[in-house]
């Protein structure tokens, strides 16, 4: 009887709560085991269809269905779309079954939307009211579905509508179990993601208080979770989230102290995953923020965390072979991960800490890491080498770690180049003038032989340490002559110029002996260098950095060297060198022969008598200028005369530093700071990159002494040149002519709003953003000179045709056209621009492209002319069109399938959502979608809801497919509310940077941004 009684309760629970029986829904079950019982996917595919077609009829039909049947059926739809079919109806019916108050009907239809539906889909409103009546339900386990629904899809939608709600339901019901409470944060967390700007500090501070002084471990990981969303955010200044160090402090002191419930110990480390948030969470507040209580708890709880024994993964002894692991190997390598986990963090938060962490533990800490870069496990090395190379930062750590140095060199050898780059962050970080000469030299070995993408960062770092801490700037001097002959590629004209400007010295720098010294050995390399090579060919960087210090210091050479000789070495490299070079050796050329006219005149006339006639209108120019002065020999002596000292400012603020990713000690980082320094690899930054320094230091301005004399000839000097092309002249007259949009991601916002560069009543940005979508137009408007451009696009290609036509009624001429080169597009001009052009005249500059990779901002096309003899050159550095939306190509779809590849993709990094008030009617779409986006309207497309497809081409080839070239999927949707002429652009592709560019071109042209 007893027996009895207890199944009878217990089926008496279960109908209250709504759960079925095992042997309820056997149409479930047989479907299953048909699936499971066909022989081969073809018949999988027609019984699967056979039964959707069967649902679809039933929900179709005007009689009712009851409870039970639909959730049946929608749990048919589940398992087929698991099994990988579409399922593209029953959506209704599973928000039905939302609003049941049976538990097993609610538990199908949220699940049904959890899985069916993308966070952006116009259904999940219905389903809203739902959610909010089962969030305030008496039943734990009906809050519970709902709470994890909005976890599961989070989005706009439901930020929208539900943040409000579970907040309060958080903050003013003190009833809640830990249960409830845990999903809660979770929601908030997906929540706040999404829309940052409702969180209030001055009520959530005390409630996270709280929360953390809860001793249930779940609900603790899920506040810290919540708690380090809201500071990654960066919302909120870190100063209103004060009050809540002294919680989290002890909190993690209980854990350490062994406060857990053992069924939250993985592998016997109590509660990793919280330890490592609550010591995370630590690391954003600054130090001056911690009390002296709270101070020396986290520097006993960071003792106590170093002082524990790690378990270590057993190493096959040397001559035997690798064994089978068995569960106890893999038991201590898991519970090895999670004490390294809270290790490396832990070191983290030291780091942070600085001086005011305890001694014996930075101690402590540098032999543990002293073991780490020891370790047999790659990730244990690479997070030694990176760790290490933080705490470096602090100069006092720098006795401690110096005995390490002769095995971090040795890991500059792995075959692993994230272990090799993290070693040589380290080895930056610890090199003084006391062992800079052996980092330095292995590095130099190192060089010859490292990979390309290793080398320019390596070529940076070490011309930065020669100079820092060599005992004198001969050895610098030596260094870089060294790099140009070991990986003369990687040494870019930043480094020549660094050499330049060391050599010439600086104001306030070395004694004028010392300087005349260090000239003279300058010019003494370079003469070596361009001699001893015999018929070699000497590489680009080495004639131009060698030719340059012959021209400038060549009269310190030894006497025993003839004035003919320092000619022949510098001019027999003229033939072979590039543009730059032979401009660069034309003026040394010019600089002999005025400190030895007598005897170079004979050679250095008939040079510049034939250039005069050269292709080169850079180098027609020079000659002609040069020949004009030397008829004043005074004139020609103060022209060509040795270059001044530098600013001291120019000693301070090295370009190649700025070049690099500065290593910060902190690991607490913002989401977008994170995603910034993502933009470049390794340690160097590329040309270009926002969020890095500029490469202009502002040499220039800070010399004093007036623009160098040499400046004239086109920048053959590399005097004000820090990082910068020698085509930056400074502008006459305000920058108006610069082409920019801030849609195009551009660094310069110029007024288009008046004077010259635009049409009457348009401005250089206006023209510029209709040639962005039109084939040819208007890109630049003034009373010299206008341009007209023509685009022509296939695949992966393009060609631009830019006219060039003097509208005035005087000639213009000394035009000159430059094509920075950039990593995501390969450009090539096919013939020459004009160099002139009379009143009237025209010409055209043809340029093709190749499009390598996505991008945001386009391609520059820099131009410079005179409009007057012996004027100013006016420099006029455009933009060119061809945005990421030029190279995709249509591709048509239906309708079914768009929606169907549409919902696989959504999901950060892929997906974009930008809402905002409508610049133009939808009617206007279709025109956009096609003409300007040039992609494809999918049919079925409406004023309120337009979709399109195409595919983005690029011309590097497609691993993954032998023979192809890489193309990217990419789909538009477009949503309209009338009533309040609101816009919505979902973008989605199969990679995160086409997603971000096309979404950022879309919405320039669709959408005022909502404030």
């Amino acid at each position: 009887m007893a027996m009895k009684g207890m199944a009878a309760a217990a089926r008496s629970a279960q109908e209250k709560l709504g759960f079925e029986a095992p042997s309820h829904m056997k149409g479930l079950q047989v479907f299953i085991a048909d699936i499971r019982n066909c022989p081969n996917k073809e018949q999988e595919e027609k019984r699967v269809e056979k039964e959707l077609s069967k649902i679809r009829v039933k929900f179709t039909q005007t009689k009712a269905i009851s409870g039970y049947d639909k959730k049946k059926y929608v749990w048919k739809l589940l398992y087929a779309y698991m099994l990988g079919y579409e399922v593209d109806f029953g959506h209704f019916q599973a928000v039905e079954l939302c609003s049941s108050s049976k538990f097993s009907e609610k538990t199908a239809g949220y699940l049904a939307i959890s899985l069916l539906l993308a966070d952006n889909n116009e259904i999940l409103r219905l389903v809203v009211n739902s959610i909010k009546h089962d969030m305030g339900s008496n039943m734990e386990h009906h809050a519970a579905l709902a709470l994890n629904t909005v976890a599961n899809i989070g989005g706009v939608e439901f930020a929208d509508n539900l943040f409000g709600d579970i907040s309060r339901m958080l903050l003013q019901n003190n009833a809640l179990s830990a249960y409830i409470k845990r999903k809660a944060c979770i929601c908030l967390l997906r929540l706040y993601r999404r829309d940052n700007d409702t969180l209030q500090p001055d009520l959530w501070k005390p409630k996270l208080v709280q929360l953390f002084q809860d001793r249930d471990v779940g609900l603790l990981t899920s506040a810290s979770g919540f708690m380090l969303g809201i500071l990654e955010a960066g919302t909120h200044p870190i100063a209103e989230w004060g009050g809540v160090v002294p919680a989290v402090g002890q909190c993690l002191q209980n854990l350490v102290q062994g406060e857990c419930p053992e069924h939250y110990e993985y592998y016997h480390v109590p509660a990793p995953w919280l330890q490592t948030k609550l010591l995370r969470i630590l690391q954003f507040f600054p130090v001056a923020m911690f009390t002296p209580d709270v101070l020396n708890r986290i520097n006993g709880i960071l003792h106590s965390i170093l002082s524990k024994p790690t378990a270590q993964r057993a190493q096959p002894a040397a001559g035997t072979t690798m064994k089978k692991r068995c569960k106890a190997d893999a038991e201590r390598q898991n519970r090895s991960n999670a004490e390294h986990a809270i290790l490396f963090e832990a070191m983290n938060l030291m780091i942070e800490l600085g001086d005011r962490c305890d001694p014996d533990t930075l101690r402590s800490s540098a032999g543990l890491l002293g073991t780490f870069i020891s370790s047999t496990d790659p990730n244990i090395r690479y997070l030694g080498l990176e760790t290490m190379a933080r705490l470096a930062i602090m100069q006092t750590m720098h006795e401690h770690l110096e005995r390490y140095k002769n095995l971090i060199l040795e890991k500059m050898h792995e075959p692993d180049i994230s272990i090799r780059r993290q070693a040589l962050n380290l080895l930056y970080a610890l090199c003084t003038p006391e062992n800079w000469q052996q980092i330095v030299d292995e590095l130099l070995e190192i060089l010859s032989h490292s990979d390309l993408l290793l080398q320019e960062e390596l070529v940076l770092k070490i011309a930065i340490l020669a100079e820092r801490n060599a005992p004198n700037f001969g050895w610098y001097v030596d260094v870089v002559f060294r790099m140009l002959e070991s990986a003369p590629d990687s040494v870019s004209d930043e480094v020549w110029y660094r050499v330049v400007q060391v050599v010439t010295g600086f104001e306030e720098g070395l004694p004028e002996q010392e300087k005349t010294k260090l000239q003279s050995h300058a010019a003494g390399k370079a003469f070596q260098n361009l001699t001893r090579q015999g018929s070699a060919v000497v590489h680009d960087t080495l004639v131009k950095l060698g030719s340059y210090l012959i021209g400038e210091f060549g009269h310190l050479l030894p006497q025993n060297i003839p004035a003919k000789a320092k000619f022949d070495c510098v001019f027999k490299h003229y033939n072979r060198g590039g543009a730059q070079s032979k401009a660069i050796i034309m003026l040394a050329c010019a600089k002999l022969l005025n400190a030895n006219p007598d005897t170079l005149k004979p050679a250095v006339l008939p040079l510049l008598e034939d250039l005069q006639e050269a292709h080169d209108v850079e180098l027609q120019q020079r000659s002609c200028e040069l020949l004009q002065m030397m008829r004043d020999e005074d004139f020609l002596d103060h022209v060509l005369f040795t270059m001044p000292a530098y600013a001291e400012s120019v000693q301070q603020n090295n370009p190649l530093v700025q070049r690099l990713k500065f290593q910060t000690k902190s690991r607490a980082h913002t989401r977008a700071q994170l995603e910034e320094a993502a933009k470049s690899e390794g340690g160097v930054l590329k040309t270009g990159a926002r969020g890095g320094r500029s490469p202009r230091s502002g040499e220039d301005s800070a010399r004093g002494d007036g623009a160098s004399p040499t400046n004239n000839f086109g920048g053959a000097s590399p005097r004000g040149q820090s990082g910068s092309p020698p085509t930056g002249q400074p502008q006459r007259g305000p920058p108006q002519a610069s082409y920019s949009a801030s849609e195009s991601g551009s660094e310069e916002d110029n007024s288009p709003a008046a004077g010259p560069g635009g049409a009457e009543g348009q401005g250089p940005r206006d023209l510029w953003t209709q040639l962005c979508i039109m084939p040819q137009g208007r890109l630049y408007t003034s009373p010299t000179l206008n341009l007209d451009l023509k685009q022509e696009y296939n695949l992966s290609t393009g060609r631009l045709t830019i006219m060039f036509n003097n509208p005035g009624k005087d000639p213009i001429g000394n035009i000159r056209v430059h094509l920075p080169e950039v990593p995501f597009m390969r450009l090539q001009a096919a013939n020459e621009p004009p160099q002139s052009l009379g009143p009237g005249q025209q010409a055209a500059h043809f340029v093709q492209m190749t499009c390598l990779r996505p991008f945001l901002q386009p391609a520059k096309y820099l131009v410079e002319y005179c409009d007057r003899p012996g004027g100013q050159p006016i420099q006029l550095p455009f933009m060119l069109p061809s945005v990421l939306t030029k190279f995709i190509t249509p591709a048509e779809m239906q309708m079914a399938a768009f929606r169907q590849y549409f919902e696989s993709m959504a999901g950060a990094p892929r997906d974009s959502t930008t809402t905002g008030v409508a610049k133009v009617p939808p009617t206007q779409w279709p025109n956009y979608l096609t003409k300007a986006f040039n992609m494809h309207l999918v049919e079925g497309s409406n004023p309120s809801c337009a979709m399109a497809c195409g595919t983005f081409n690029a011309g590097t080839a497609d691993p993954s497919k032998p023979g192809a070239m890489t193309t990217v999927p990419c789909m538009v949707r477009l949503e309209y509310n009338e009533a309040q002429n609101m816009i919505r652009i979902t973008t989605r592709t199969q990679h995160g940077e086409v997603t971000q560019s096309l979404a950022q071109i879309i919405a320039t042209y669709l959408a005022v941004p909502a404030p």
